[in-house]
C-alpha cells in the first residue's frame, strides 16, 4: 500500500493545481489498483500563492509517495522532492488516476528520473519529515 495526495476540490475529480489547492485528499491505494479513503488535509494556499507555502504544503504531504494535481511548479515539484515525494501532473478523475497508480506504481518509480527521487536533504532515512 502506498499513500497517494490528491489535489481536488470535490473528492471525485483531480481539478486544482498544487499551489492554489485549499485541501489534499489523502488515500492508500494498493497494487492492485483497489484504494481507500484516508483523510483530507488543509493546505496554506495563502501563503504558497504569496511564496511562503510551497515548504509548508511539502512538509504536510510529507508522509506520501506521490502528489497527484493538475498542475505543479518547478518550486513546488523540488520541495516535495526533497521529502521523497514524487509529484505527477494529472487531472481528470480520481478513481481511475488511482486505480492507474496503483496497478502501474511500479513501472512509475522505477522511470522517474532518479534525481526525482530525493532523500531529505540531512540525509536522513525515516525521520519526523516522513522521509524514507
Amino acid at each position: 500500500m502506498s499513500r497517494v495526495a490528491v489535489a481536488s476540490t470535490d473528492g471525485i475529480a483531480i481539478n486544482e493545481h498544487f499551489g492554489r489547492s485549499k485541501e489534499f485528499w489523502i488515500y492508500e491505494v494498493a497494487e492492485t489498483g483497489e484504494y481507500q479513503f484516508i483523510e483530507r488535509r488543509e493546505s496554506n494556499a495563502q501563503a504558497a500563492h504569496a511564496g511562503k507555502g510551497h515548504s509548508f504544503t511539502a512538509q504536510l504531504l510529507a508522509d506520501v509517495e506521490v502528489v497527484l494535481a493538475t498542475q505543479i511548479g518547478p518550486r513546488a515539484e523540488q520541495e516535495l522532492q526533497s521529502y521523497g515525494v514524487i509529484a505527477l501532473p494529472v487531472s481528470g478523475p480520481i478513481d481511475k488516476a488511482l486505480k492507474t497508480y496503483g496497478k502501474r506504481r511500479k513501472f512509475i518509480k522505477d522511470n522517474i528520473p532518479r534525481a526525482s527521487i530525493t532523500s531529505h536533504p540531512g540525509g536522513c532515512g525515516g525521520c519526523s519529515h516522513g522521509c524514507k
